[in-house]
């Protein structure tokens, strides 16, 4: 048996600095374990996606994610970024190596953190059709597309995103709670209108999720009946109060916070939002812009190896 080539790409900036202290082990054990990797080292925001994008040109069979969530978004904007009608078999395959501050979507899969377990889940797995989720909204010079494969939201989701953004990382994990903690008391509900494959969910509106995978911030089991490829989005329409979400957090980390008298669930492969004043959006950890948005699920558009 041959070896399977490999192009890591890796965030320097992830985890604070886990992945260059770790970068040469990494390419080592990839080796042992029977690959044949080529490694980069992101330069800039939006490299990652340059470099995937280039490697799916190239007919690479493999691309490996070394860095957080925001690693992945961009990683899977860029093998996809000649559009969904690409056939899933002529795209790389997705292979993830969890080292930054939010690895929710490696958590989804099991995927192990550190180098050792990591690299073992990888060359044990075979490629898995996963579901991605397409995003139209409003950016800062206009609307735009992107895809993404974890969790967008649209409300107090997207508020504490921005926010734990601008926080330091050597917070790691922590960031996001903090960052909820500073933005809940300032927030409030908006006006909306969501519609789910057709059906119309009026606001107000605290946060909308839209999962493909199950964690977000850090590890909250915000959404425990998603899978990736299952063929929907596990949909939630939230109109909480903030005691109803400073209660609800404790079983929101444990997964037990559905059903809730306050939370719309739904399954679907559509979603579109508007709102008075217009909501922030963010997708895998990455504030993206504003509302209005439409979320549409491409079936099985990504292989991922885990």
């Amino acid at each position: 048996m041959g070896t399977t080539p490999a192009l890591v790409i890796g965030n320097p900036r992830a985890g604070r600095g886990r992945v260059v202290r770790h970068w040469d082990g990494l390419l080592a054990r990839l080796v042992a374990a029977g690959f044949e990797p080529a490694g980069r080292l992101t330069e800039r925001p939006g490299h990652a996606v340059e470099l995937a994008a280039e490697a799916a040109t190239r007919g690479w069979p493999l691309v490996v994610a070394a860095g957080g969530d925001g690693t992945v978004h961009e990683v899977v904007n860029g093998l996809l970024t000649h559009g969904s009608a690409s056939p899933p078999d002529t795209v790389p395959a997705l292979g993830l190596v969890p080292a930054g501050s939010g690895c929710d979507y490696a958590r989804t899969f099991g995927v192990p953190p550190g180098v050792d377990g990591a690299v073992a889940h990888l060359a044990g797995a075979g490629p898995r059709p996963v579901d991605v989720g397409e995003v139209h909204c409003e950016g800062a010079a206009g609307p735009h597309v992107r895809r993404f494969v974890n969790i967008a939201e649209v409300g107090i989701g997207a508020d504490v995103a921005e926010r734990a953004a601008r926080l330091p990382r050597a917070l790691g994990p922590g960031r996001y709670a903090l960052a909820l903690a500073l933005t809940l008391p300032g927030q409030r509900p908006v006006a909306a209108e969501v519609e789910i494959d057709g059906d119309v969910v009026p606001g107000p509106l605290a946060n909308l999720v839209v999962a493909l995978g199950r964690y977000f911030g850090g590890g909250m089991h915000i959404a425990p009946g998603a899978d990736p490829s299952r063929g929907h989005f596990e949909v939630q329409v939230q109109s909480g109060s903030k005691l109803d979400y400073a209660r609800a957090l404790p079983r929101v980390f444990r997964g037990t916070h559905l059903p809730h008298p306050r939370v719309h669930e739904a399954r679907a492969r559509s979603v579109t939002v508007t709102c008075d004043p217009p909501a922030r959006l963010e997708a895998d950890g990455e504030v993206l812009g504003t509302t209005p948005a439409r979320f549409t699920l491409l079936p099985r558009a990504l292989a991922v190896r885990a």
